[in-house]
């Protein structure tokens, strides 16, 4: 069993809040007409989560900001992860665009018009047989048969959200998008679907090196491996072996995702205080024993669950003793922002 709460949501906000990656996914799934009035060079993450507290280890959410015909756009992607189909997501998104709303009008104190916002749902069903069966506009959940709907236009909301749903989506398919992200969303797509999941990263093999070998490949595969090893059931020595013959990076990002593991491991026995949690962490992998190795995978490990890492929380971090940095370690293990982290 994983020990991050939401290994799903770690690796989307990983390689989806890294503005290229996810250019590369919604200029594919937004309608052609949005697409073009886009300016997708100025794409932008925003801060902030608008998920309800109770469904954040189902859900998962990312909101940028764009320029698009002179105006401001904010694109709002929901990454749902569940077994079964949420039946009012349309009435969820709409909750959460209201919020986003709000969260405008604070920053923005006297404001006459609220920016543009297109929701956009990511979803991967656990089996292959499934996929998206739920209603994908408002007016499919209200109660009013469709000629009651059209006299009732003007009256009620609507609102219609963009849906890729992956679970069906083949290779071909996915590699259309930017290698890392295409990537993982294959991971999203298999690792829990029962398939043999080993097979299927060989013949993502040559993308996996091409991951590597690009700028930032170290960190980027380190995220994918972790994945891999939180949900897909591959025993570690086989991923191991199998990452060994590909290149000595996708080595190096092996034994980095391991070391994570393993401090995280480390985290829990400070925890729980007890001979059998610290057992555990040792079992994961022997982490960093001085204080500026144990800094790099704190840093690293905060990167995968929120984000691009400030300088000034980097800096902060690399000064921490090794005493400081295993209560970061432990709180890393349940807080939701890095500044629940920090304190």
């Amino acid at each position: 069993m994983s020990h991050v709460t939401t290994p799903h949501n770690a690796l989307v906000k990983s390689v989806f809040g890294n503005p290229d990656n996810a250019a590369s996914e919604l200029r594919l799934v937004l309608p052609a007409e949005v697409s073009s009035l886009i300016d997708w060079a100025t794409l932008e993450l925003c801060h902030g989560s608008f998920v309800d507290p109770q469904l954040a280890e189902r859900h998962t959410d990312l909101l940028f900001s764009v320029r698009c015909a002179g105006n401001d756009v904010r694109i709002y992607v929901l990454f749902e992860h569940q077994s079964t189909v949420d039946l009012l997501m349309p009435f969820r998104l709409l909750r959460y665009i209201v919020r986003i709303w709000e969260a405008f009008l604070r920053d923005n104190a006297g404001a006459k018009y609220l920016p543009a916002i297109v929701p956009v749902v990511l979803h991967h069903s656990e089996h292959d047989d499934t996929g998206w069966s739920g209603p994908t506009r408002l007016s499919q959940i209200i109660e009013l048969d469709p000629a009651q709907l059209i006299a009732f236009e003007g009256l009620i909301p609507e609102l219609r959200f963009v849906l890729d749903d992956i679970s069906k989506a083949d290779d071909t398919d996915l590699q259309r998008r930017r290698r890392e992200a295409a990537a993982a969303l294959f991971l999203l797509r298999d690792a829990r679907s029962g398939k043999n999941l080993l097979d299927a990263l060989k013949r993502w093999a040559p993308v996996l090196v091409q991951i590597a070998e690009a700028p930032g490949g170290l960190e980027a595969l380190s995220a994918l491996l972790e994945y891999a090893l939180r949900v897909g059931e591959i025993p570690r020595q086989e991923l191991e072996e199998f990452v060994r013959k590909l290149s000595p990076v996708t080595t190096e990002a092996f034994m980095t995702t391991a070391e994570m593991i393993a401090l995280e491991g480390e985290a829990r026995g400070i925890a729980k205080g007890k001979a059998e949690g610290k057992a555990e962490g040792k079992v994961e992998g022997k982490a960093e024993g001085k204080a500026e190795g144990k800094a790099e995978l704190v840093l690293r490990l905060l990167a995968r669950r929120f984000g691009a890492v400030t300088e000034e929380t980097r800096v902060r971090i690399t000064a921490a003793t090794a005493e400081e940095l295993d209560s970061l370690a432990e709180r890393l293990l349940t807080a939701t922002s890095i500044e629940e982290v920090l304190g």
